[in-house]
């Protein structure tokens, strides 16, 4: 058993859970929505995230702050946390998003991980390759070994009390998403990342997204946090989260709000298709969505819902006896 993860509570495969992150010496309470920050663009602040909204987690790219001199030596300088300006833990990424956007990133695993220890990273991750749907199963093996090589060298690296996320890929075979569950559960890392959903989940492929999300569970064993990369459109939440997955993490928050876009539990909804804001969290409450237009989207308004939706979906999961719970564990 992984004794830096607890399940509390349990209903279908999803859970309540406690991951304690030892490095930021923080306990994050999971289901959690990890706010991806831009280090080059902190669209929100990160304090003002965790002074208003109570989040305790988020992820940033430290292929970005690596490859960016000013970033690089301000981190180094500093630490991640007061970069940030952000006491709960960070999850660090490795590059492994411009690979697949770019195809190559001219950093190795060792490299990668030796520098997010260095920056203060809570959780960091290895350099995997996130095979796409849909490619051809030769492909999707040669890839998924490449990713199961870079778990076998982030294991043998003492990075201390930093936790270590284990990817999960396999394209679009369940078989080979099982597979790399398996190697990545057999593994001492931590956290278990899978990957290379996005492109499923954008065209609205649920049963798929189900099918490999499934297939890497039954690999990775009920003592896995897992991590649904990629995945933070409150329409795809509960349905995640019914699956067993206990983080998540997504860009959408500040990519749509910029273009006036807003996020709800039923799609995405345009602002000027929108008489009123259908939430209840603090920028909803306050503002209309001709406030925000006029406001200039310096307002990334799904933000909170996004959170909020985070603690409705605690809140709802029932405890052992079946009573639903009104508040978040």
């Amino acid at each position: 058993m992984r004794d830096h993860f607890e399940i509390r509570d349990a209903d279908a495969a999803g859970r309540i859970g406690r991951l304690e992150v030892p490095r930021a010496d923080q306990t994050v309470e999971t289901p959690a929505l990890m706010p991806v920050i831009n280090p080059n663009r902190l669209t929100i602040k990160p304090a003002r995230l965790e002074a208003e909204f109570g989040v305790e987690i988020l992820i940033t790219n430290s292929y970005i702050i690596r490859e960016t001199e000013s970033l690089r030596e301000q981190a180094e300088d500093e630490g991640l946390h007061t970069m940030l300006n952000f006491d709960g833990a960070i999850m660090t990424d490795s590059g492994s998003f411009q690979l697949s956007e770019y195809s190559d990133v001219e950093v190795t695993t060792a490299e990668i991980i030796e520098f997010q220890h260095a920056i203060g990273s809570d959780i960091g991750t290895p350099v995997d390759i996130p095979t796409p749907p849909d490619v051809s199963r030769e492909q999707a093996t040669e890839e998924l070994a490449t990713t199961q090589q870079a778990i076998v060298d982030a294991e043998g690296i003492d990075v201390g009390e930093m936790l270590l996320n284990a990817p999960v890929q396999g394209s679009t075979y369940p078989d080979l998403r099982e597979e790399a569950g398996d190697h990545a559960a057999a593994t001492d890392l931590d956290v278990f990342p899978i990957g290379a959903v996005v492109p499923l989940m954008n065209g609205y492929r649920y049963d798929d997204m189900v099918g490999m999300v499934a297939a890497a569970k039954r690999g990775l064993g009920v003592d896995c946090p897992v991590h649904l990369f990629g995945a933070g459109h409150p329409m795809m939440l509960a349905l995640a989260v019914a699956l067993g997955c206990d983080l998540f993490d997504s860009a959408a928050y500040a990519l749509y709000a910029r273009d006036d876009r807003y996020l709800t539990v039923a799609g995405t909804e345009h602002l000027d298709d929108l008489d009123y804001l259908p939430c209840s969290c603090p920028i909803c409450s306050e503002y209309t969505p001709v406030d925000l237009q006029r406001r200039g989207r310096r307002h990334p308004h799904p933000t909170p819902c996004r959170t909020q939706s985070a603690c409705h979906l605690r809140g709802a999961s029932p405890d052992q006896t079946g009573d639903p719970r009104r508040q978040p564990a």
